[in-house]
């Protein structure tokens, strides 16, 4: 008798001792599964950003900065690990790609104004990485409602812009030999102006450019 009581206390002692320990702070793993992987705002930025951007590209969401960069040569140990203590903590919200080579083309953070975080203001440490690592950063502002176009055009004008578009023909990029040079203009006589040379020479009306407004 006295050893099944001395058994039932024993495990009311372990049981508690465990539920203590569930319940303490120190407990390694006080984790919870969160209710969504985004926010609204982020889950509806990139549904119109992979629009925005076409098959092409791929769009890769919270992107930490030592993924995207890496030390030069010729930097001191000391300062190579402070700065990869540094990079390991900073995330950029977005970063878009190539989609076969994974190219990347530039990168993309929302900023709320009216919340809280280190995002509201710009981090001097993670836009000067990504400034002497030659990647084009936007800081767009949260709002209600984007647009596919203008979204489109702000990419466009200011991660795209050092992509040159390849001449090609039927799918194929043209070989150097197969480009015809241009015909010489035959000689007009001294005062003489063609119908030719007169339109060449009347300026072309260029479309007004569209202002991205959505960078901040």
């Amino acid at each position: 008798m006295e050893l099944i009581l001395f058994a039932m206390i024993s495990l009311i002692v372990i049981v508690a001792l465990l539920a203590n320990r569930l319940n303490d702070n120190s407990f390694p793993f006080p984790f919870e599964k969160k209710a969504t992987v985004f926010t609204g705002a982020e889950k509806n930025f990139q549904h119109l950003l992979e629009q925005a951007v076409g098959d092409e590209y791929r769009v890769i969401n919270r992107v930490k900065l030592s993924d995207i960069v890496t030390i030069r040569n010729g930097v001191s140990e000391r300062a190579a690990q402070a700065a990869k203590n540094n990079a390991e903590t900073k995330y950029v919200d977005f970063a878009i790609c190539e989609r076969n080579s994974m190219k990347l083309f530039g990168v993309i953070d929302l900023v709320d104004t009216q919340g809280k975080g280190y995002k509201i203001k710009k981090d001097w440490f993670v836009s000067g990485a990504l400034e002497a690592a030659a990647i084009p950063h936007l800081r767009i502002k949260v709002k209600a409602t984007y647009s596919v176009d203008e979204i489109r055009t702000c990419i466009n004008t200011r991660l795209f812009t050092q992509k040159l578009p390849e001449p090609k023909f039927k799918g194929k990029v043209i070989p150097a030999p197969m480009v015809k040079a241009r015909p010489r203009q035959p000689q007009i006589p001294s005062g003489v102006i063609s119908s030719t040379a007169a339109r060449a020479a009347t300026p072309a009306k260029l479309p007004n450019p569209r202002v991205a407004a959505l960078p901040h």
